[in-house]
């Protein structure tokens, strides 16, 4: 599947075939937790919104998440010095962890072409420079789920790397460290995150303009 994916980019390195059939052990994990039926005490909201009664949407449950954790790739997997070059996201007002994660999505899915960063929100994740959401083109498709998947089981695959704190997709809402949960219904699709993968940092500061990142490390 990885290689259906990515067929057209025969010049990248051999790591990047590692790192993303990693991401696509934990997308089948995350279809597998997507599917499992709710239950009515398992609601979570976003982190600092409230809302009315959570809609019975895309579920999570605990197994869901001990088959990601069981999915992470292997430290052989994971050691990469591969200097990722600024990707599709605007940098300006994200924090060091946040553009780490940004660039790696960027190079590792050449089919995202928007990833938004900073803006106003009543939430501090995107004002403060610690979130992004990653648009998913073709969306409510087979191929755009599946893509979707992929990125968010990416993101939390490297959770701990890049000081990742929860992934948002599709109402499903997963921690980088915990067991998932289910967000509320918040009334259209942007909202309830089916359109984009919201991903959100614990920020590391502010960058200098000396820093490189690379997939497995980052240098300032």
């Amino acid at each position: 599947m990885g290689a259906k994916l990515l067929a057209g980019d025969r010049r990248k390195s051999a790591g990047r075939w590692l790192a993303l059939a990693a991401s696509l052990m934990l997308s089948a994990a995350m279809v597998h937790a997507q599917n499992t039926s709710p239950t009515p005490d398992a609601a979570a909201r976003e982190p600092g919104r409230t809302s009315a009664t959570p809609a019975a949407a895309p579920t999570v449950t605990t197994t869901g998440a001990a088959l990601l954790a069981a999915s992470a790739p292997s430290e052989e997997a994971r050691v990469f010095d591969y200097p990722l070059a600024a990707g599709v996201a605007p940098e300006s007002g994200l924090q060091l962890k946040t553009i780490w994660v940004a660039r790696a999505i960027s190079m590792m899915f050449p089919e995202i072409k928007t990833i938004g960063g900073y803006r106003q929100d009543p939430l501090k994740w995107h004002p403060h420079g610690l979130a992004i959401d990653v648009m998913i083109p073709n969306y409510h498709s087979d191929a755009g789920i599946e893509l979707g998947n992929q990125i968010a089981g990416y993101a939390l695959a490297n959770a701990q790397r890049w000081g990742v704190l929860h992934v948002i997709w599709r109402q499903g809402f997963y921690p980088g460290i915990g067991a998932p949960s289910w967000t509320a219904d918040y009334g259209n699709e942007t909202a309830n995150h089916f359109d984009h993968v919201h991903i959100a940092t614990d920020g590391g500061g502010y960058p200098t303009g000396h820093e490189t990142y690379y997939l497995g490390s980052m240098q300032s």
